[in-house]
């Protein structure tokens, strides 16, 4: 079966937006640089690219626009799916990720790492006190078992197997968002950690911890956060946060 990347911009709801994406109703100009770039990946790599821009998954936060990875049976007639956030930008186009090995998910562990510029820090006592409020284990990272496991969800490798048992098991991800959300309720205590903590990417991790999904974790040239030097090796490289306004110069058009 033929392999695709899926990435998406949406226009931001007013609901847990972040400042990079107000007043935006159309792509930013970053956005569209990483899906220019990752169709010459899939073509250089053999599979389908689908950039998609109207609202298909029906939730509060345009967050969990990232649920159509395993929503939308369309995708069922490829095997392996790659999602990637529009703020990555491949710098590696000859790396084939479709060529790691995955099971059900793939993707790289949130950490610190000396190359990178900003601290990553999730609380184990924060994580396990809201996967514990939806039956969820925590599990320990490879590179550190004193930290949860948080795959960070801008890069996600999927197998066809694995988006269909998610399509099967995974709860609803709006009694996630709206469960002790400081967004929602200025009078949650920070016992239930930061706003974050109700987003996407830990509901992810719960729902895999909880249905023991099969994650491969990667090493960090797969998903590399901002560095102090941007030449550190990488296959694909997140510009989170302000660094993604440097998109536009760092990669020319194709």
């Amino acid at each position: 079966m033929p392999n695709v990347i899926f990435q998406f911009y949406v226009p931001p709801n007013d609901v847990g937006k972040l400042a990079h994406y107000r007043g935006l109703t159309a792509a930013p100009e970053w956005g569209l640089r990483s899906v220019h770039y990752f169709r010459h990946y899939a073509e250089r790599n053999g599979a389908s690219h689908f950039f998609h821009q109207k609202r298909y998954v029906n939730s509060i936060s345009n967050y969990f626009e990232k649920c159509r990875i395993y929503l939308d049976p369309f995708f069922d007639t490829f095997d392996k799916l790659l999602y990637v956030d529009i703020d990555v930008m491949p710098k590696d186009m000859n790396r084939n990720i479709f060529e790691v090995e995955c099971v059900d998910v793939a993707g790289v562990e949130e950490q610190n790492h000396p190359a990178y510029k900003n601290n990553i820090s999730w609380s184990k006592s924060e994580i396990q006190r809201r996967f514990s409020a939806f039956n969820a284990p925590v599990v320990s990272a490879n590179h550190n078992s004193g930290w949860p496991r948080m795959i960070n969800s801008g890069v996600m490798l999927w197998s066809r197997e694995a988006r269909i048992k998610a399509r099967e098991k995974f709860e609803d991800f709006d009694k996630w968002f709206q469960f002790k959300n400081k967004i929602l309720d200025d009078s949650v205590g920070k016992e239930w950690g930061h706003s974050s903590h109700c987003l996407d990417q830990p509901f992810f991790n719960a729902m895999f911890n909880k249905y023991k999904f099969k994650v491969n974790t990667l090493p960090i040239e797969w998903n590399r956060f901002p560095c102090e030097d941007e030449d550190y090796p990488c296959v694909f490289a997140h510009y989170t946060q302000d660094t993604r306004y440097s998109i536009p110069e760092r990669f020319p058009e194709l």
